[in-house]
């Protein structure tokens, strides 16, 4: 939270009169004495906006910003130190830093997406133009796919002091359980989770005892269930089970997980697990079952609701991959 917006939540409390101040520190993550200092300048009718000094003035003029933004453009992956150096005239990499936030930039992992080939970019407009149906029409769909889940915390930043090495203890070969999921509109469907690798055969007996029954509950017999192209979901022997058990099947476009809501709501689910922190797989497998069973209809709305807005963006992008 900004500054600014701390202190006008500070202000909003205190015109409240709801809560004590050491109440209001704690819901705007500020220390007694900040929520004081507020306190005093609205009884003395100042501003309590920040009030920018005069400080010392930037070394870098406007053209010489320019070209330090002009350079992230190109390789974005230049390090501070670099820039400070090709700047033309001495400046420390902190004040190469001040002036990237001036510009609205930030630092950030990348995030990986599939290397898209022209024929299946080209398809994914196709794709995004043919099904951008309706908010309502996608109510009826069902989402599956499968992820597989490991026993460890993942890379977690942990305090330390300055002499002190934390170390964490890994095994080789991490355990990790296999899970099949879907949802609905309506909700959850039942998990299946298993540890062994799944074939075409595995695929139609948990498609049998974990998703007609309930899309049938939840929806009868109109609705479609959505899933990617992996081989096991596209082997003849399945193919022929799903043309005969289930009403629809939409087609979809290979190398596309940001078009799946499901891929979210799994990455949601591995956060919340990470945090719990199971130590075996029993409790592994248990913290799933509890997280995924508090999941509802309210919770799960933004997921599906944003398929119209998905092939939107698809179509802007001209088939590229998108910000999901």
């Amino acid at each position: 939270m900004a500054q600014l917006d701390k202190r006008n939540t500070i202000k909003l409390l205190l015109e409240a009169n709801s809560h004590s101040s050491k109440e209001i520190a704690q819901i705007a993550h500020v220390s007694l004495s900040t929520v004081y200092y507020v306190k005093a300048k609205l009884a003395k009718g100042i501003d309590i906006s920040h009030q920018k000094g005069a400080g010392r003035p930037c070394s870098l003029r406007n053209r010489i910003k320019q070209s330090i933004s002009q350079q992230i453009r190109q390789k974005p992956y230049l390090s501070l130190r670099t820039l400070a150096s090709r700047a033309p005239i001495p400046v420390s990499y902190q004040t190469v830093r001040r002036a990237l936030v001036d510009s609205k930039y930030s630092k950030k992992y990348p995030t990986k997406v599939p290397m898209l080939s022209e024929t299946n970019r080209l398809y994914r407009i196709q794709w995004a133009k043919k099904f951008k149906y309706p908010k309502k029409q996608w109510a009826k769909t069902v989402f599956a796919d499968e992820m597989s889940i490991w026993l460890s915390r993942g890379r977690m930043k942990m305090w330390t002091k300055s002499d002190q090495k934390r170390f964490v203890p890994t095994t080789k070969h991490t355990p990790k359980i296999n899970v099949w999921a879907a949802f609905s509109s309506i909700g959850t469907f039942p998990l299946c989770i298993f540890t062994t690798n799944m074939d075409s055969s595995l695929f139609i007996d948990i498609l049998q005892g974990h998703l007609l029954t309930q899309a049938e509950v939840f929806h009868g017999n109109d609705w479609q269930l959505v899933m990617d192209n992996d081989p096991k979901h596209t082997a003849t022997k399945v193919k022929n089970w799903l043309s005969t058990m289930l009403p629809k099947v939409l087609p979809w476009p290979s190398q596309s997980p940001d078009l799946n809501p499901i891929e979210n709501l799994f990455a949601w689910v591995k956060q919340e697990l990470t945090k719990q922190g199971p130590k075996t797989i029993s409790e592994l497998k248990k913290m799933l079952e509890i997280t995924w069973s508090r999941l509802d209809s309210n919770f799960l709305e933004p997921y599906w609701s944003s398929m119209p807005r998905r092939c939107q963006m698809v179509i802007d992008s001209r088939g590229l991959p998108i910000k999901y």
